[in-house]
C-alpha cells in the first residue's frame, strides 16, 4: 500500500509538470466520461433498477389478445375467471384509469372548497395493494365487500392529493368527497412510493362496484380499459405463468365462442411492460456514449504516445540504474488511472449538467423518469469506468515505452526518437477513431433523416392554430343524452360567439383510442372471434372543418342529424377501401355488433373523409367510423378550437365559455394541438438530437486526433522535411506529402466505419420510418463530410511543414 501511495503521488507530480498535457488529456475523458454518467444515469433508474415493490420480479402485467388488437384490455368477465382458474398466482388484480369531477362543494368539513376540479383516478380490485406489497401510509386498503355492487362509496387518496389538498391532515379519515356526483367516504391514504404514473394518482375507487354495468356475463366481449397484474406464486416462471393463462383463454373461447373466439392471453414481466417501449432507444443512446469514449480513449492514448517519446531517456536511465520493469510498468499505469479519474472527476460535474438539462428535454409521458439521478450506482460504475478506461488507454503506450531497448534512447543524447512500431500504433489509434466516428455519424443522419420524415409525413389533419379542452361529464346530471346535447349546443355556441375564435368543434374521443366490432350490410356474418373493429368518434358538424380533414365524398354531419333523425355515419378512405373495394361507400349501410343484433341500428354511410393517423404518422392506424355526437352522446367530449390568439389568450377564452354553460364541469388538458402531436414523436426527436449530439462529439474528437498524429508526425519529421526542400522539394510538394498521409489514415477509417455502420443500420432499421437502412444520402454524404474534416484537421500541420525553413530544420534536434 505504501509503495502504491508513493506511485500516486510521483504521478500526480509528473502530471503537475505538464499542465497543458493534462488539462488536454482531462478534458477528452470527462466529455467521454460525462456522456456515460448521464445515460447510464437514465438506463440504470429506468432499465435497471427494480420497480419499487417487494420481489418484483414476481410481478406480471396480463393482457387480452386479438388478431385486431393484439393488446387488448380485459373484460370483468374474463378477469375473474382468470382469477378463480389459474394454478401459478398467489394473487391477480385489476385497474383502469378513470377521472373523477371532485365537486367544489364536495370537500366535507377537510380541506379547501372551491373551484371544481378534474382529479386523477384508478378504478381497482381489493388486493391490488397487498398484491403489489404496499401499505396505506393512513387509515386502510379496500375490504372485499366494499367492492360488491351498490356498496357504499369508500375511496383511498394518493399522498400527493393529501399533502396538497388537505395538508396532510390525519383527520380526513372518514370524511366525504363528492366525486362526479357521488358521495365517496375517504379511509385511507396510498404511498407515492409506486412506478410511474401510480404515484402521481389522486384517487382510488373500487372497480368491482360496476360489474352491474360493465361486467356479468352478457358483457364478456366489453373490454373497458382494464389491465391485469399478477404476483406469481414462489418457482413459477413467466413461461410457465404464460402457459397457464392460455390454456385458460382457450377454455374460455371454446365455452364462450360469441366473445372469447381466436382470442387468447399474454403475461409478461411488469417492469418489462412499464419500460419494454424504452429499450432499443435507450440501448443505441448507451452504444454511441460507448463509441465517445473509446475515441476520447484513443485520443488520450495518442497523447500518451506522443509524450512517452520524450520520456524514454527518462525510463532507460531507471531501468539501467537496476528499476525492475514491472514496476516501472505499474508506475506507468498508475499515472493513467490518476489522469482517468481526474477525467472521471470533471466527467460526473458535466454528466451531471447534462443529465439536468436532458431530463428537462424528456417527454412528459417517459416511465420512471422521476426516478433519474447520479445515484451511488452510478458513481460507483464511474468509477469502475475510470479505472478501467485508465487501464485500456494506458496500457498500449506504457508496454511501447518498455519495449525500447536501452541503448537506443541512451545514445539519442536527450532527443526523443519513435520507431516506426510507434508509428503503426498511433495510425491505428486514429484510424479506429475516424471509424467509430463515421458510425455515429451514420447512425445520427439515419435518425435525423427518418425524424425529418416524420415531421413532414401527412397525420390527414393539421393541428397548427388548434387549441383542444377536454370535458368529462358525470352520470349525476349528465347521465342521459338530451342533457349532455344541450351542454354540447351551448358550449359551442358560447365559444363561437368568442372574440378570436375562428371555428370551434368537438370530438369522443380526440385522435383514437375507442374501438368496437361492426357488421357490414351484404357482408356474411364473420366467424367467432374475426369481426372487424374501427377506431369510432363521436363527432360534431363542424369538426371535419375545423380539424383540417379532407371530405372526399358525400357530405359531413349537419345540424339536422340529431337523436331522432335517421342513423348516419362518415367513414374514412381506408375503411371504404377495406369494405367496398372499387364501390363508393356513399349509401352503404353499417352497424355495431352482429348482424342479427337487434338493439343496434344500421346506419347509413353519408360521407367519405381522407384517413386520419390517430396515434402517429409512425405507428399503425385502423380504420376510422364517424358518428354524430347528437345522435350517440358519451361520457365527455373534447373542444377543438381554431383560433387567432395564443393557445394561452384561447385557454382563457375557453375556460369562460365553459363556465357560461356549467360553471361545475372543470376542463382539463387545454394546450395547443401541435404540443401533444409533437409529444408523439418527442422520443424520436430526442433520440436523434441526443445521437447528433454524440456524432459531433466524435467527430471533433477524430478531427482532434488527426491533428495530433499529424502535427507530431510533422514534428518528428522535421530534419527530413529540410533534406527534402534542400534538395529541391517546393512547398505544395510538401504540402501534399502530408495531406496524403492525413487522407490515407481517413479513407482507412472511413472504410472501415463503413462496413460497421452498414451493421449497424439493419441493427436499428425498426427504429426508422420511411428510411432504408442502406439511405444513400446518408451513406453518400457522411463519408465526404468525414474526409473533409480530416483534410481540414491535416491541413494545418501541412502548412507549418510547408513552412519550414531548411536550414532551421537540419539543426533540428
Amino acid at each position: 500500500m505504501e509503495e502504491l501511495w508513493r506511485d500516486v503521488r510521483f504521478a500526480a507530480r509528473t502530471l503537475v509538470k505538464s499542465p497543458g498535457f493534462t488539462l488536454v488529456a482531462v478534458t477528452t475523458l470527462a466529455l467521454g466520461i460525462g456522456a456515460n454518467t448521464a445515460i447510464f444515469s437514465v438506463i440504470n433508474a429506468i432499465l435497471l433498477r427494480p420497480l419499487p415493490y417487494p420481489q418484483p420480479e414476481r410481478l406480471v402485467f396480463l393482457t387480452e389478445w386479438s388478431e385486431q388488437v393484439p393488446e387488448m384490455s380485459f373484460s370483468i368477465a374474463n378477469l375473474k375467471d382468470v382469477r378463480d382458474q389459474n394454478t401459478v398466482f398467489e394473487s391477480i388484480v385489476g385497474y383502469n384509469g378513470q377521472s373523477f369531477i371532485l365537486s367544489s362543494t364536495g370537500i366535507g368539513s377537510a380541506g379547501q372548497a372551491g373551484q371544481a376540479e378534474r382529479v386523477n383516478g384508478r378504478q381497482v380490485t381489493s388486493g391490488l395493494f397487498a398484491t403489489l406489497g404496499k401499505q396505506p401510509v393512513l387509515g386502510r386498503a379496500f375490504g372485499a365487500e366494499e367492492e360488491k355492487p351498490g356498496a357504499p362509496g369508500v375511496v383511498l387518496l394518493g399522498e400527493g392529493f393529501w399533502e396538497r389538498r388537505f395538508g396532510r391532515d390525519q383527520g380526513v379519515l372518514g370524511r366525504t368527497l363528492v366525486l362526479s356526483g357521488e358521495p365517496f367516504t375517504v379511509i385511507g391514504v396510498m404511498p407515492r412510493s409506486m412506478h410511474s404514473s401510480w404515484r402521481n394518482t389522486e384517487v382510488f375507487t373500487p372497480l368491482l362496484r360496476l360489474e352491474d354495468k360493465i361486467g356479468g356475463e352478457n358483457n364478456r366481449g366489453n373490454h373497458p380499459g382494464i389491465y391485469v397484474i399478477g404476483r406469481m406464486q414462489p418457482g413459477i416462471s413467466v413461461e410457465k405463468a404464460r402457459n397457464d393463462v392460455k390454456t385458460i383463454a382457450a377454455r374460455l373461447a371454446e365455452r364462450y365462442p360469441s366473445s372469447n373466439a381466436r382470442q387468447s392471453m399474454t403475461v409478461e414481466p411488469l417492469h418489462e411492460a412499464v419500460v419494454g417501449e424504452l429499450r432499443p432507444a435507450l440501448m443505441l443512446l448507451l452504444g454511441a456514449v460507448a463509441f465517445v469514449l473509446l475515441i476520447a480513449c484513443a485520443n488520450v492514448a495518442n497523447l500518451l504516445l506522443a509524450r512517452a517519446a520524450s520520456r524514454q531517456r527518462e525510463i532507460a536511465v531507471r531501468l539501467a540504474l537496476g528499476a525492475r520493469r514491472s514496476r516501472v510498468l505499474r508506475q506507468l499505469l498508475t499515472e493513467s488511472v490518476l489522469l482517468s479519474l481526474l477525467g472521471a472527476v470533471a466527467g460526473v460535474l458535466l454528466g451531471y449538467l447534462g443529465l439536468q438539462a436532458l431530463l428537462a428535454s424528456l417527454p412528459a409521458n417517459v416511465p420512471r423518469a422521476d426516478e433519474v439521478q447520479v445515484d451511488l450506482a452510478v458513481l460507483l460504475v464511474t468509477a469502475a469506468l475510470a479505472v478501467l478506461t485508465g487501464l485500456a488507454f494506458g496500457i498500449v503506450p506504457a508496454w511501447r515505452t518498455l519495449g525500447v531497448k536501452l541503448h537506443e534512447p541512451l545514445k539519442e543524447a536527450g532527443r526523443g526518437s519513435v520507431g516506426p512500431g510507434q508509428h503503426r500504433v498511433r495510425n491505428g489509434l486514429v484510424i479506429a477513431e475516424v471509424s467509430m466516428a463515421l458510425v455515429l455519424l451514420v447512425g445520427a443522419g439515419l435518425m435525423l433523416r427518418s425524424f425529418y420524415r416524420v415531421l413532414h409525413a401527412d397525420a390527414g389533419f393539421r393541428p397548427e392554430g388548434l387549441v383542444i379542452a377536454s370535458v368529462a361529464l358525470p352520470e349525476t346530471g349528465y347521465g342521459d343524452h338530451p342533457k349532455r346535447a344541450v351542454l354540447f349546443d351551448k358550449v359551442l355556441a358560447e365559444l363561437k360567439a368568442r372574440p378570436g375564435v375562428k371555428a370551434a368543434a368537438a370530438t369522443l374521443p380526440l385522435l383514437g383510442g375507442w374501438q368496437s366490432g361492426f357488421s357490414v350490410e351484404g357482408k356474411p356474418e364473420p366467424p367467432p372471434g374475426q369481426r372487424p373493429s374501427a377506431d369510432i368518434a363521436r363527432v360534431s358538424p363542424d369538426y371535419f372543418s375545423v380539424m383540417g380533414i379532407r371530405v372526399l365524398a358525400g357530405r359531413v354531419f349537419e345540424e339536422r342529424d340529431r337523436e331522432q333523425a335517421p342513423k348516419v355515419c362518415v367513414v374514412d378512405e381506408t375503411f371504404a377501401r377495406t369494405h367496398w373495394p372499387g364501390e363508393s361507400p356513399l349509401g352503404k349501410r353499417v352497424k355495431f355488433g352482429a348482424l342479427s343484433n337487434p338493439d343496434s341500428p344500421w346506419m347509413e354511410v353519408v360521407g367519405e373523409v381522407a384517413h386520419v393517423k390517430n396515434y402517429g404518422v409512425d405507428e399503425k392506424s385502423r380504420v376510422e367510423l364517424y358518428l354524430p355526437y347528437l345522435q350517440s352522446s358519451g361520457g365527455g367530449f373534447t373542444l377543438v378550437v381554431r383560433t387567432e390568439s395564443a393557445a394561452a389568450v384561447a385557454a382563457d377564452g375557453i375556460r369562460a365559455a365553459m363556465r357560461a354553460a356549467d360553471p361545475e364541469l372543470p376542463l382539463h388538458q387545454i394546450r395547443a394541438l401541435d404540443e401533444l402531436v409533437a409529444e408523439r414523436s418527442a422520443e424520436r426527436r430526442l433520440a436523434a438530437q441526443l445521437i447528433s449530439v454524440f456524432a459531433t462529439l466524435a467527430l471533433v474528437l477524430a478531427a482532434v486526433g488527426i491533428y495530433g498524429v499529424m502535427s507530431y508526425a510533422v514534428a518528428q519529421r522535421t530534419q527530413e522535411i529540410g533534406i527534402r526542400m534542400a534538395l529541391g522539394a517546393g512547398e505544395e510538394s510538401i504540402l501534399q506529402m502530408v495531406l496524403r498521409n492525413g487522407a490515407t489514415l481517413a479513407l482507412a477509417g472511413v472504410a472501415i466505419g463503413l462496413a460497421a455502420a452498414l451493421l449497424l443500420a439493419r441493427l436499428i432499421s425498426s427504429l426508422l420510418f420511411q428510411t432504408s437502412a442502406a439511405d444513400p444520402p446518408t451513406f453518400g454524404i457522411v463519408p465526404l463530410l468525414l474526409l473533409a474534416v480530416a483534410l481540414l484537421a491535416s491541413y494545418w500541420p501541412a502548412r507549418r511543414a510547408a513552412r519550414v525553413d531548411p536550414m532551421t530544420a537540419l539543426r533540428h534536434e
